[in-house]
C-alpha cells in the first residue's frame, strides 16, 4: 500500500497544471537535446574541412614561396641543405599553415627542411590547438637549379611539400558551443516552466473557478453561476454549466411549487373528504335513532348522493392524472364528426345551467366537421371547460361552445362572463394544483386538475389550448385540433403533464371575437 507521501506525491503530478508545465519543460528539453546532437553530428566535420581546406591552401603557397626564390642561388646541394629551404619552412609554419612544414627531396628521399610553429604556447592561449582528426597535405612542385653536372647547364629539382598536425580551433569552438548550448538550455528549461506555469494558471484558474462554484451549487446554493474567463474553450463549458444550472434551478423551483400546491390541494381534498363523511355520519347516526321523518330522509339522501358524486369526480381526475404522468392514457382514435361529443356535453349540462340561471348556448357548423380524434377524452376535455364556465359564472350569465372549421383543423371555442382571469395568473393556469385567487367559493370545489387534464388532451392529439381573459368581462378557451394521423403511441406516452407556459391570446382578440359573450374563471377544474 503507497504511503502518505506517494500518494501526495501522485497527487501533485496528477494536477493538470503541473501537468502542463512538465509537458512544456519536455517540449524545450526534447528540441535542445535534438538541436545539440544534430549540432554536435554536423559542426566537428565542418571544422575539419574547413582545417583541410587551410592546409591544402598553405601547402599551396609554400610552394609558391620556394619558386619564388632565385634561381641563381640555388644548387642541388644547398636545396638539400637546410639553409636554404629552412627559413621558408618556418616562415610557412609560423605565418601561413601554423602547423608543422616539412620540405622533402623527391630524388632521393631526404628531408630539405622541416619547422614546426615557434610559440605553441600563444597558440593556445588563441584557443589553437594541435587537431589529429585533419589529415596531412602534402603538393609537389619543381625547382629550376644551375648547373645540376657537367654535361647539363641547368636541370630540375623535384620537391615535395607536407604540411600536418595543425593548430585549429575546432575543440575550442565545440566546448564554446557546447557550453552555450548547456547555457541557453538551461535558460530555455527555466523559460519553458515560467512560461508553463502563467499558462497553466491561465487554464486552470478559470477551471478551478469553475469548480468552486460547482460545488457550492452542489451543497446547494442554486444562484452560483460561472463567469466568462476569456478562454473560449471553458466560455463554451461555462455556458453549457450555467444553462445546466438553470434548467436545475428552474426544475427544482417547479417541483418546489408543484409540492406546494400539492401540500394545499392535500389539505384541501380532507377537508373535503371531511364533508361528506359527516354528513355520512350524521344520516347513519340519525337513522340508528329512528327520528328521522321521510322529509328530512330525502334531504340526507340528496346531500349523501352530491357528496358521494364529489368524491366520484375528484378520484377520477386524480387516476386520469396519474394514468398521464405514467403515460398509460391510450388514445382510441377514430374518424369522426367532431359535433357530437360537443353536442353531448352541452346537453348534458343542459340542467345544471338552467338550474343556476345560466344562458348556456352553442354553436356548430351545419356541415361536418371530420376529424381522426378519441370521442371519450373530447367529451371529457370539452366537460371540463364547460363544467368550469358553469362553476365561474353567476346567476344571469352566459357560457357559449362553439365549433369552428378552419383550415387543415377545427377549434372548439368555449366562452364564458364569469370574474375573468387577472393576466398575472394566464400563465399558470393550466398548471396542475393550482387555483385561481379571484372565485370565491368556486375555488374551494376545484381540484386545480381540470385544465391540466385537458391541454394533455389536446397535445396528445398533437393540438393546443389557449386562453384569454379580461377581468370581469369574461374568458375564453381556444382548443386546436389539427387534422393528423393516428398519434404514434410513443409519442403520446411521452407527452406528460408539465408546468410549462401555455398560449395566452392578447386582450383584443377575445373583445374581437365576441365581446358579449367572453368567458368564465381564474382558474379552472
Amino acid at each position: 500500500m503507497p504511503s502518505a507521501r506517494s500518494r501526495a506525491t501522485l497527487g501533485f503530478l496528477r494536477r493538470l497544471e503541473v501537468r502542463l508545465v512538465l509537458a512544456l519543460a519536455s517540449v524545450a528539453l526534447v528540441a535542445l537535446t535534438v538541436s545539440g546532437i544534430a549540432l554536435f553530428q554536423i559542426l566537428p566535420s565542418y571544422f575539419v574541412d574547413q582545417a583541410h581546406a587551410r592546409l591544402v591552401a598553405a601547402a599551396d603557397a609554400t610552394a609558391a614561396l620556394i619558386k619564388s626564390e632565385p634561381a641563381d642561388s640555388l644548387s642541388p646541394r644547398e636545396v638539400r641543405e637546410p639553409k636554404v629551404l629552412l627559413p621558408i619552412a618556418e616562415l610557412a609554419a609560423n605565418n601561413i599553415a601554423q602547423a608543422t612544414v616539412e620540405i622533402i627531396n623527391v630524388q632521393d628521399g631526404s628531408r630539405a627542411a622541416i619547422a614546426s610553429p615557434e610559440r605553441p604556447a600563444e597558440l593556445a592561449e588563441q584557443g589553437l590547438r594541435p587537431d589529429p582528426l585533419v589529415q596531412a597535405v602534402e603538393t609537389s612542385l619543381a625547382v629550376t637549379v644551375p648547373q645540376c653536372d657537367s654535361v647539363a647547364p641547368k636541370c630540375k629539382l623535384a620537391l615535395r611539400v607536407v604540411i600536418r598536425r595543425p593548430y585549429t580551433s575546432r575543440v575550442a569552438t565545440l566546448d564554446q558551443v557546447r557550453g552555450t548550448l548547456v547555457a541557453a538550455g538551461a535558460l530555455a528549461l527555466v523559460g519553458s516552466l515560467m512560461v508553463g506555469l502563467l499558462v497553466s494558471r491561465r487554464l486552470t484558474t478559470p477551471i478551478n473557478r469553475l469548480r468552486r462554484v460547482s460545488g457550492r451549487l452542489a451543497l446547494g446554493d442554486l444562484d452560483q453561476r460561472a463567469p466568462p474567463s476569456g478562454v473560449m474553450e471553458i466560455d463554451q463549458l461555462a455556458t453549457q454549466f450555467n444553462v445546466m444550472a438553470d434548467r436545475l434551478s428552474e426544475s427544482l423551483r417547479m417541483l418546489q411549487a408543484d409540492r406546494d400546491r400539492l401540500r394545499e390541494f392535500v389539505a384541501d381534498v380532507s377537508h373535503e373528504l371531511r364533508t361528506p363523511i359527516a354528513a355520512l355520519r350524521t344520516f347513519t347516526d340519525l337513522q340508528r335513532e329512528g327520528t328521522l321523518d321521510e322529509a328530512t330522509r330525502a334531504e340526507f339522501l340528496d346531500r349523501s348522493s352530491e357528496q358521494l358524486h364529489r368524491l366520484e369526480w375528484l378520484s377520477t381526475n386524480l387516476l386520469d392524472l396519474s394514468r398521464i404522468d405514467s403515460g398509460i392514457f391510450p388514445l382510441d382514435m377514430h374518424d369522426g364528426d367532431l359535433r357530437d361529443p360537443v353536442r353531448s356535453v352541452v346537453e348534458a349540462h343542459a340542467e345544471v345551467a338552467e338550474r343556476r340561471g345560466i344562458a348556456l348556448g352553442s354553436a356548430v357548423p351545419g356541415d361536418s366537421v371530420s376529424l381522426r380524434f378519441d370521442r371519450e377524452r373530447i367529451v371529457q376535455l370539452v366537460n371540463n371547460l364547460v363544467a368550469n364556465a358553469l362553476k365561474f359564472t353567476p346567476s344571469g350569465g352566459q357560457v357559449q361552445v362553439d365549433v369552428r372549421d378552419a383550415a387543415g383543423e377545427a377549434i372548439i371555442e368555449v366562452r364564458d362572463t364569469g370574474p375573468g382571469i387577472p393576466e398575472s395568473e394566464l400563465p399558470r393556469i393550466f398548471e396542475r394544483f393550482y387555483r385561481g385567487t379571484n372565485v370565491g367559493e368556486a375555488r374551494a370545489s376545484g381540484s386545480g386538475l381540470g385544465l391540466a387534464i385537458a391541454r394533455s388532451i389536446a397535445e396528445m392529439h398533437r393540438g393546443s389550448i389557449e386562453v384569454a381573459s379580461v377581468v370581469g368581462e369574461g374568458t375564453v378557451f381556444y382548443v386546436h385540433l389539427p387534422r393528423l394521423a393516428d398519434p404514434n403511441p410513443s409519442e403520446v406516452a411521452e407527452r406528460p403533464i408539465r408546468p410549462s407556459r401555455v398560449p395566452v391570446m392578447p386582450r383584443s382578440r377575445t373583445l374581437r371575437r365576441r365581446r358579449s359573450a367572453p368567458s368564465a374563471s381564474a382558474k379552472r377544474g
